[in-house]
Parts: C-alpha cells; sequence; structure tokens
C-alpha cells in the first residue's frame, strides 16, 4: 500500500514538473483549467490525507510564482476539495473562499474570479443556503457569459447549474432560458451532460404544462441515446418520461409499452423512485381501462418496494400512489380501504403543501440572516475605517465618520425592511396569536375549542375546466377567486387555514373565540352565494362551488419540528369536509347541528338522510 501512494504522489509531481515547464510561457485560462483537471484526477486515486498533503505541497510550490491566475485557481481547487471532503471547519471555509473571490476581484483575474464565485455558489448549495448559493450563481454567469466555450471550458456545466436552481426553485421560465443557453455553448463533449441538461428543460416544459414541448426534448434525447452506446441509461430515462407525458395527454395507448419497458428496466437497474413513478402511472391506465385488479396489484408493488428504501415517504409519490389506491378501492366497492388511502393521500398532500409553506418561510428568513451577515461585515469595516481616520485630519475625520454613519443607517434601514418583509410573510401562513406564541419559542401549539364553524369551499367541474384550459389561466381564476375569499374572510371575521388545489377551507371562532362563529361562516358562504353570477373564466364559462359548514369542538395548532401550519384536526373538520363533497353545486350544504345553531335566522330545505362517507346516514341540510 505504501508503494501504491508513492506511485500517486510521483504522479502529482509529474504533472507539477509538466506545468513548472510552462510556467516561462504565457498561459491562458484554458490551459490552466486542463492542468488543474489533470491534477484533479490524479488527486482522486489518492488517499484522502495523502491527497490533501500533495495539495498543500503544490500551493506552496507555486505561492509566489508570476502566474498568478494559476495559483489562485490552485487555491480554488483545495477550498473545493475540503468542501466536498468536510476536511475544514465551516466558518473557516467559507471565510477561505469569500477571501480568494476578493483576491481575484482585486488582481483583475475575471476567469478565476468566475470560478471563485461559482465555488462560493455550490458551498451554500451544499449547505442548503439557497438564496446565497443562487445569488453567487448569478455572480459568475455575469462574468463567464462574456466568454466563449473554448476561453472557458466550464462554461456550459456552470449554465446548467445555474438552469438547476431555478427549476428547484420551481422557476420553469429562467430554468428554460439558461438550460437553453447552456446547449448553445460551442464547447459541448460531454454527452451525460447534455442529455441532462435536455431532460431538466422536457421536465420544466412538463411542470408547467407545456406537453408538446416536453416530448419534443425528450424524444429529443431517446434518438440520440439510440445510437449512443455509452449511454444507454438515459434510454429507459427518456422512455419513461415520454410515457408519462403521453399519460397527461390521454394518449394511453402509446404510453403503455414505453412505461412498461420503463418499469423493467428500472427495477433490473435498482431504481425504485423512478419505476414506482411509472408503476402509478401504468396503474392509472389499469383503471381507467375498467382493469382493477391488475392496477391494484401493480400499485401495491410499488408500495412495498418504496417502503424499503430510505427516500420513504417521498409525499408526491406517495399522494400519487395513495390517491390512485384509494380510486381502485372504491372502484371495487371496499369503500374502507378506500377511506383509508383517500385520507393517507389528503395526509401527504398536506404534508406536500406545509413544506411548501415552510420553503417560502425558510427562504424569508434565510435571506434575513444573509443580510445581519452583510451588517456585521459592514460594522466591522466600519470600525478600521473610523480607526484609520483617527490618524487624519479633523475635518477628513468628521467627513468619512458622516459618511460612515450614513451607511450604517442605510444599512441598518434595509435590514428592518427585509425583517418586515419576513415578518409579514410569516402572518400571511400562521394567524398573528400564533406567530407571537411561537417566537417565544411555545411549541408543540395545541388548543382546544368547544365550539367553532368550519367552512369549506370547492369548485364544481374542477378538473374539466382546468383539463380544457391552460394553466396559466388556471392559476389565474384561482387567484382572482381566492383573493377574493380572503377579503369576504376578513370582513366576516374568519381565519382562512388553506387552499388544497381548488378547495378553500376557513374557520369561525378560532384562534379567538366567536360567540357568534355559525353566524358568521353562514354570513360568508352566503355572501358568496349571491355573488355567484359574477365568477366566470375568461371565456365566459360560469363558475359554481359547492359549499359545507359544521360546527363543534375542534383541535388547532402547529405541530412538527421544522415545517409550520396552522391546521385543525377533528370530527368537525371531517364533517364539513364531507357536507362539501356531498354538496350541490350553487348550494350550501350543511350538518344538522349546523342548522340548530342558526335556527330561526335562515331558511332551511332539508335533503332528508343522505349517505356521507365515513359517517353513514345524516341529516343534511340546505341554506336558502
Amino acid at each position: 500500500m505504501k508503494q501504491l501512494h508513492i506511485t500517486y504522489l510521483l504522479l502529482i509531481l509529474t504533472v507539477c514538473g509538466s506545468a513548472g515547464a510552462l510556467l516561462a510561457q504565457q498561459r491562458s485560462y484554458a490551459d490552466n483549467y486542463y492542468y488543474i483537471d489533470a491534477l484533479n484526477e490524479a488527486l482522486d486515486k489518492l488517499p484522502e490525507q495523502v491527497a490533501a498533503d500533495s495539495l498543500e505541497t503544490l500551493l506552496l510550490k507555486w505561492a509566489n510564482t508570476k502566474d498568478k491566475e494559476l495559483a489562485c485557481l490552485l487555491r480554488i481547487k483545495k477550498y473545493e476539495w475540503q468542501a466536498y471532503n468536510h476536511h475544514t471547519n465551516i466558518d473557516t471555509l467559507e471565510q477561505n473562499i469569500n477571501d480568494v473571490i476578493a483576491y481575484a476581484t482585486e488582481e483583475h483575474l475575471s476567469y478565476a474570479e468566475a470560478d471563485a464565485l461559482q465555488l462560493a455558489g455550490n458551498f451554500y448549495q451544499e449547505y442548503h443556503k439557497q438564496s446565497a448559493a443562487l445569488e453567487n450563481y448569478i455572480a459568475a454567469y455575469r462574468i463567464y457569459s462574456k466568454f466563449t466555450g473554448e476561453e472557458y471550458p466550464a462554461k456550459q456545466a456552470n449554465i446548467y447549474v445555474l438552469g438547476s436552481a431555478y427549476y428547484r426553485f420551481e422557476d420553469y421560465d429562467n430554468a428554460v432560458r439558461y438550460l437553453q443557453e447552456a446547449l448553445t455553448v460551442t464547447r459541448a463533449k460531454d454527452r451525460n451532460l447534455y442529455y441532462t441538461i435536455n431532460n431538466t428543460i422536457g421536465l420544466s416544459f412538463r411542470n408547467s404544462g407545456r406537453y408538446d414541448s416536453a416530448l419534443w426534448y425528450f424524444k429529443r434525447i431517446y434518438d440520440s441515446v439510440t445510437k449512443d452506446n455509452a449511454q444507454k441509461t438515459w434510454i429507459h430515462i427518456s422512455e419513461g418520461n415520454i410515457g408519462i407525458t403521453y399519460f397527461l395527454q390521454k394518449r394511453y395507448a402509446e404510453a403503455i409499452p414505453l412505461l412498461e419497458h420503463d418499469i423493467d428496466t428500472s427495477v433490473a437497474h435498482n431504481q425504485v423512485r423512478n419505476a414506482a413513478k411509472s408503476m402509478a402511472i401504468r396503474s392509472a391506465i389499469y383503471y381507467r381501462n375498467g382493469q382493477h385488479k391488475e392496477a391494484l396489484e401493480m400499485l401495491d408493488h410499488a408500495l412495498r418496494m418504496c417502503r424499503t428504501k430510505s427516500f420513504w415517504p417521498d409525499y408526491p409519490l406517495a399522494e400519487e400512489i395513495y390517491s390512485w389506491l384509494a380510486k381502485v378501492y372504491a372502484a371495487k366497492g371496499d369503500m374502507r380501504l378506500a377511506y383509508v388511502y383517500a385520507d393517507s393521500a389528503l395526509t401527504a398532500k398536506d404534508s406536500v403543501n406545509s413544506r411548501n409553506n415552510s420553503l417560502n418561510l425558510a427562504k424569508a428568513n434565510e435571506k434575513m440572516s444573509y443580510m445581519q451577515k452583510k451588517l456585521d461585515e459592514e460594522r466591522y469595516n466600519e470600525r478600521i475605517k473610523l480607526d484609520q481616520l483617527a490618524l487624519s485630519k479633523k475635518r477628513v475625520e468628521a467627513t468619512f465618520f458622516f459618511v460612515g454613519i450614513v451607511v450604517l443607517l442605510l444599512v441598518v434601514i434595509f435590514i428592518a425592511r427585509e425583517r418586515k418583509r419576513s415578518e409579514n410573510i410569516l402572518l400571511n401562513i400562521l394567524p398573528e396569536q400564533i406567530a407571537e406564541r411561537l417566537k417565544k419559542r411555545e411549541h408543540p401549539i395545541a388548543d382546544y375549542f368547544e365550539n367553532a364553524s368550519i367552512l369549506f369551499i370547492d369548485m364544481a367541474g374542477f378538473t374539466l375546466f382546468a383539463d380544457a384550459r391552460d394553466p396559466k389561466e388556471v392559476v389565474s381564476v384561482l387567484n382572482q377567486i381566492f383573493t377574493n375569499f380572503d377579503k369576504l374572510a376578513d370582513k366576516h371575521g374568519l381565519e382562512k387555514i388553506k387552499t388544497i388545489g381548488d378547495c378553500y377551507m376557513a374557520v369561525s371562532g378560532l384562534p379567538e373565540a366567536n360567540p357568534h362563529h355559525a353566524e358568521a361562516a353562514a354570513a360568508m358562504a352566503m355572501e358568496i352565494k349571491a355573488e355567484m353570477g359574477k365568477y366566470k373564466a375568461n371565456d365566459g364559462t360560469p363558475i359554481q362551488f359547492r359549499m359545507g359548514l359544521d360546527c363543534g369542538p375542534v383541535v388547532a395548532g402547529v405541530i412538527g419540528q421544522r415545517k409550520f401550519i396552522y391546521d385543525l384536526w377533528g370530527d368537525t373538520v371531517n364533517t364539513a369536509s364531507r357536507m362539501e363533497t356531498t354538496g350541490i353545486a350553487g348550494e350550501i350544504h350543511c350538518s344538522d347541528r349546523f342548522k340548530k345553531q342558526l335556527e330561526g335566522k335562515y331558511t332551511f330545505k332539508s335533503r332528508g338522510s343522505i349517505e356521507i362517507k365515513g359517517k353513514g346516514m345524516m341529516e343534511t341540510w340546505l341554506i336558502v
């Protein structure tokens, strides 16, 4: 083993000697890049400590070289290696990266500055500081976008990283913009990167409902990879993506063979998440064709595979599998299991929504934390300036002191605005009283309310409405409707809890008790019913709602460690939801106990005893 280490070290020294022979020549950044790339391959073959020692030896060898760019790139390589191998304290590494950015900027080493900023973005990405990562990626792009692929060999890969960052933020327009630019880089020899970029563009188009564009990119991969013997893995990836897109377009006959081939190949390669996604879609086609037994067997198989893997629970995938299980069991007449899986799907969907809300809150808090650090740096720099000014003339001292105070005040004002913006985001997610309790570290929060009224509102025929329209129009219509509902909730004193797809949920009587909770909830529902005629799509199609009401005891609060959402639990919530799902378009459907709360105040029309899922036969009413 020792002899092997010596052999590797000789390889490093050979690379060093080759570079040293070229130091007398004028080297381009591309030359330095390929030297660093060769060095990286050599270091990868060494044990971790030997690699660290060898890299340190190189840094000492060229610390005083006239080729400042090469010396700077070696420093960047050292910090990159330390970041990926977790070899240095995080705070120290962050400071070192910022120092090398400052050095490259001061020495006008544009290529190295772009590399250092890209490294900073990767560093923050590694430690889940998304906004700081994106900020550095953009700063790097502003520099290297001026260079050609030959001048800056990492250009295509770096633009891909920037586009992928926007993809993770679900900003698909910007993701497509940068990823398509990455494909235009003239130096494009990495076929795997080429396929990855095309695949991410296809996913961006599919996630934003532009299926034809998505298919074009997925087929582009498939057509190319069938000729590329070194990249066969991409065949089943592209087949699966084409199959899923065909399903979304209701082209089931074309989707089936692609999905089945993707399932077989993914299972063979132990790519369980990919296999389960395609199995859920294939089961959906079985279900639509009335093949309930086959659908159930495939869904059960997918669920069993997923439960053995560390990525489970994957909430979006879980929601999809549980939803189809509920539909299949309902079609088979097993309503008990259908109800169980429907509730599991709803729980998974709530987890996804909670994660998204928490992500927005985390982004705001992260930005505030990042700006606080900037303020600390400004204060530190200001103290240094003041110490230096103390040695100057009094007039200069006073002038610079005044400028420093103005700068400090502007930064403080900016931080205050950012903090206020973050608090506003928090108050958009949680009621004010709950937010204050959380800030005082009261957690978990679980409050019992003896009397509250729950209102559910759902758009009738939403699936057909959405399928026939562009997704942007659907989102625009829902935004207008829910914005108006928010205003009505404020008017009548209700607390908005959440929206799930086209469903809107609000409560009266909490977090502040209201003895007239039922009247307030009914008043909001009646006003929505009275104004229903004004709700129309852009093409004039009328929009109607089903509304469900119930009242009774409720538990409300915030639970969990990281993903905060103010939510409600209890039989009253479930009954109100069932009132909405079994209601009539354009009408307000309520339980018998809700009617008794408003006896003599509204006119009610009996619906008789009807079957309510999970509740049995119930006497229900329409408010007219």
